[in-house]
């Protein structure tokens, strides 16, 4: 592929991109279309156009061992996809959704909403980290890669919108039943996101999944060393799935 076609095609990939964000958040504001979508056997509805992430195998994981009246924590939650199969897949599973991008926030509680779930989904306006306080946070122009770094916040073609600061709560200090499930997926904050996690999965021992993300701000791959070794030293078996790990205790 010569450079020029190879730069056409990255531009036409970026306006299809951006297009589909500019209306999944003109969707959300209006609120005028909650199409159907399934996932992992569950039906649920989101004012997400596209059934988007439907298919992970990460998701299937979950769903496919959700037991009655477990607690799930959807950590990097976004517009919700994971929290509603959930809910979705069992009448009695709690959820506990973590999501720090302010507009993002605001499109998962309207999702919650959409399908009456608000009494069994709780949705936290928090990022996750090794402490609890505040950080910067980076909206992107693809929001589903807002990051408390800039550089995934700018990932593929994507660029940075803008910076605020939110929130952060480290998951040992969260006042909420302990989960029975753990999906991570926080774009490269991963490492911190464990670190505050440290007395839960210890003393609680959920089953952890992770979508790595390919390096942090300090350029550490997430795909490799330290994510294994840690769940290694707590007896964690660990699969690897199509879009990141599931740590079984």
């Amino acid at each position: 592929m010569t450079p020029i076609i190879s730069r056409a095609r990255t531009a036409i990939v970026d306006a299809a991109y951006r297009s589909y964000y500019r209306l999944n958040d003109l969707n959300h504001d209006r609120r005028v279309w909650a199409p159907p979508k399934r996932a992992a056997g569950a039906w649920f509805r989101s004012y997400e156009p596209l059934p988007r992430h439907c298919r992970d195998e990460l998701l299937s994981a979950l769903c496919s061992e959700l037991a009655p009246g477990e607690v799930v924590y959807d950590v990097g939650a976004n517009t919700g996809v994971y929290t509603l199969a959930a809910a979705a897949t069992r009448p009695d599973v709690r959820v506990v959704a973590f999501e720090p991008d302010p507009a993002v926030v605001e499109q998962l509680r309207r999702n919650v909403a959409c399908n009456d779930f608000e009494d069994r989904v709780s949705v936290r306006a928090e990022g996750v980290g090794e402490e609890t306080g505040t950080a910067t946070f980076h909206r992107s122009s693809y929001g589903e890669l807002g990051s408390f770094h800039a550089g995934n916040a700018a990932a593929w073609t994507a660029d940075v919108r803008e910076t605020t600061t939110v929130p952060v709560v480290r998951l040992d200090d969260v006042d909420a039943p302990p989960p029975d499930h753990l999906k991570i997926d926080v774009e490269g904050f991963g490492r911190e996101a464990i670190a505050g996690a440290e007395r839960t999965i210890e003393d609680h021992r959920p089953t952890v999944y992770f979508e790595p993300h390919v390096v942090d701000a300090g350029g550490t791959d997430y795909r490799v060393g330290w994510l294994r070794e840690r769940f290694d030293a707590l007896g964690y078996t660990a699969e690897r799935l199509a879009e990141g790990w599931v740590f079984r205790p």
